[in-house]
């Protein structure tokens, strides 16, 4: 049987919405056109914010239209549980979130549970989950940017032959993932990694937690070579102000990391200046578009 939507709302990576289908004045309060420019998280409960921020965050266009169960204020009916279906949009960045009245004992906490998987996202969705993290929140949180040699460097990687590099890779990676906000990391280039994450979580728990990791390799704390550097991303920051704080972030790791850059490949470099290229151009076209808003 073919799900039947009761509204079907298109936003972009940090949420906004683009287009709504369907009858948007019963259960959004709302016509299309006045919907747009808002931010679908308005219309979630607020018990259900977290969850709901949790899945979106996850979304990936290689991933087959993950559902949830979500509570909407509607004007109509209250809080209402709604099934959510997520598909991506025809543009780059872009999803369809549809929307189906939910029956009786469908609980907001499935969202929690999707079999979604965290990954690192790419540069240009890192910025949009930074840009997204600080208009919702209410607190200051942490973007800490971190550079480790054992991984970066070629000559350090090739004297530690034997203790299983590559699994410790992929473990370092995956502890990344669970520290950062909800998912909200990313990789640059090999050996190096920006995350969001709360400001109870200190740079240093970080930075013991991968130590740790990388010591049941038998890599020590010298041999791994470990460097981070922490900016505070405040609530509400421009476009403008957050590339500001990455641009110092990477550029402090890399001042503290011997031969860092000089043991970089040309792609390697390509990366990260390519990253700081998209930081500028998202930033800029969101600074034109907010300037001609009234």
């Amino acid at each position: 049987m073919t799900q039947v939507w009761d509204v079907s709302v298109l936003v972009d990576g940090v949420g906004r919405i683009l287009e709504v289908r369907g009858q948007a004045n019963l259960h959004m309060g709302q016509d299309g056109k006045g919907l747009a420019g808002q931010s679908i998280i308005n219309f979630v409960n607020d018990g259900d914010v977290e969850h709901f921020q949790g899945f979106f965050k996850k979304l990936r266009p290689v991933i087959a239209a993950p559902r949830c169960v979500v509570n909407l204020k509607t004007p109509a009916f209250g809080i209402r549980s709604y099934v959510m279906q997520a598909e991506p949009g025809n543009q780059l960045e872009t999803y369809w979130l549809m929307f189906a009245a939910a029956g009786p004992g469908m609980s907001a906490a499935a969202i929690k549970d999707a079999k979604m998987p965290s990954t690192f996202a790419d540069d240009a969705r890192m910025l949009r989950l930074i840009e997204m993290a600080a208009s919702e929140s209410d607190s200051t949180m942490d973007l800490t940017v971190i550079a480790i040699a054992a991984l970066r460097d070629r000559r350090k990687r090739s004297q530690l032959q034997g203790k299983n590099i590559d699994l410790m890779e992929a473990e370092l990676e995956a502890a990344i993932l669970d520290l950062s906000k909800e998912g909200s990391a990313a990789k640059t280039a090999p050996g190096e990694f920006s995350m969001l994450h709360g400001m109870e979580q200190s740079t240093q728990q970080i930075e013991s937690n991968l130590r740790e990791v990388a010591g049941r390799f038998g890599v020590n704390r010298e041999e791994l070579g470990f460097t981070s550097t922490t900016v505070k991303i405040e609530p509400g920051s421009s476009p403008s102000a957050i590339r500001e704080k990455i641009a110092f972030a990477y550029s402090s790791v890399r001042d503290d990391i011997e031969e860092f850059d000089r043991s970089a490949t040309p792609v390697d470099m390509m990366k990260v200046l390519a990253f700081c290229a998209i930081a500028l151009a998202i930033g800029g076209i969101v600074g034109g578009l907010l300037a001609y808003m009234p």
